[in-house]
């Protein structure tokens, strides 16, 4: 099935009718939960059993993990939740055609495995957040309709079961202003996905066919294509989370936000409070902040930083591009954070920093430039470094 559609419209508009319908609540949510099985069943009949298996196993390692089992016994029992986070984008399930293919800026995965990896992190944040807490926020039934909402399948939000929760009850049931906001963003994410994204890949087509026709190419054109590259990165990818919360709201259900004006922060780490905004949280949450531990040292927060977005860019995808990428961020992040500890014991720099409107448009524009060149490295040629490298030199004047 098309995401972007009328057999998708159709699918969405009949499941919020069928939950508006007067019926008991465990009625509406069985219909959500069938209706999931159904969105994943459009892509492959092979893709719902992917779901349950991964989603049994997660729900029962955090009813352990709520019980207070042993951190090496957790460590174990989540080793084969990690195998739906990689497998999905080895090359060996990405080579098929587009028809048995689904993209978006997050990467190509084989039909069958949509949505593998967000219900997989979903999963993970419920067995993570059980260690912490001691308790489920979920039953069971009730985890498998919250793990496989069908509009956070293919591009997030990757909304927590605690904020899942206090709007759970609204399922089918949807306010005059849920209504109203529903369709609006559902409009603006029409419009970020197909219309801005699709003028945005247009311009872009420079760099996306570099390898095949990348001779002659002007450094102007190319900073154009760098440009919009960056741009169509958000768009379609903004687009998509506009539309999950679009039709989320429509259903009674409100979404974690997403994206939040990225490309204006003036630095990478607050672009990373802007940039999908559940995905950057579960870095911070259970990679970052684990790795970081209770230390003094002033070594560690960095390497977390390195560590936890180089996982973040082989989670997109396993390949020496996305692993550049994410290390490219962690060195960003690695660079903030040494400049931040430098400013906290100089005041008055840091005082006269934050009140001049020069610095803070030249902090927004290195962050979108340093932003938009790490795209080069996934956008080009995401298995080599060489057409990478050739590019930059156009763009620099070097070739």
């Amino acid at each position: 099935m098309d995401l972007i559609s009328t057999q998708a419209l159709l699918f969405v508009a009949a499941v919020i009718v069928v939950l508006a319908l007067p019926q008991p609540a465990v009625s509406r949510r069985a219909l959500l939960l069938l209706a999931n099985a159904a969105f994943l069943y459009l892509f492959d009949p092979a893709a719902p059993l992917l779901f349950l298996g991964v989603s049994l196993v997660a729900f029962f390692v955090a009813r352990l993990a709520a019980r207070g089992v042993k951190g090496v016994t957790l460590f174990f029992l989540c080793v084969p939740l990690l195998v739906p986070l990689f497998l999905p984008k080895l090359p060996m399930f990405t080579g098929g055609g587009e028809s048995t293919a689904v993209g978006n800026v997050v990467g190509v995965r084989l039909a069958f495995f949509i949505g593998a990896s967000y219900f997989t992190l979903r999963a993970l944040h419920c067995v993570l957040d059980a260690r912490r807490n001691g308790e489920l926020h979920l039953g069971l039934f009730d985890f498998l309709v919250y793990n496989s909402f069908f509009p956070t399948m293919v591009a997030g939000p990757i909304e927590r079961a605690d904020h899942f929760k206090k709007t759970y009850d609204k399922l089918g049931r949807p306010d005059a202003e849920d209504i109203r906001i529903g369709f609006t963003r559902l409009f603006i994410g029409l419009l970020k996905k197909v219309v801005l994204g699709g003028i945005a890949l247009q311009w872009a087509e420079p760099i996306t066919s570099f390898v095949a026709t990348g001779t002659g190419l002007s450094a102007g054109a190319a900073w154009v294509a760098l440009y919009a590259i960056a741009f169509y990165a958000w768009f379609d990818f903004a687009g998509y989370s506009d539309m999950a919360i679009g039709v989320g709201r429509l259903m009674g259900i409100k979404l974690a936000e997403n994206f939040d004006n990225p490309y204006m922060r003036t630095s990478i780490a607050e672009f990373w409070r802007g940039w999908h905004l559940s995905l950057s949280f579960w870095i911070r949450d259970y990679l970052f902040v684990p790795m970081s531990g209770r230390s003094k040292s002033v070594l560690r927060p960095h390497l977390a930083a390195l560590g936890s977005m180089t996982l973040c860019g082989l989670w997109h995808a396993p390949n020496l591009g996305w692993g550049l990428w994410g290390l490219a961020h962690g060195l960003g992040l690695s660079v903030h954070q040494a400049w931040t500890t430098k400013l906290r014991k100089n005041f008055k720099l840091k005082k006269r920093l934050a009140g001049s409107r020069v610095v803070r448009v030249v902090s927004i524009l290195l962050t979108f430039h340093f932003v938009a060149l790490t795209w080069t490295l996934v956008s080009i040629d995401a298995t080599r470094i060489g057409p990478t490298l050739d590019y930059l030199a156009v763009l620099f004047g070097l070739a």
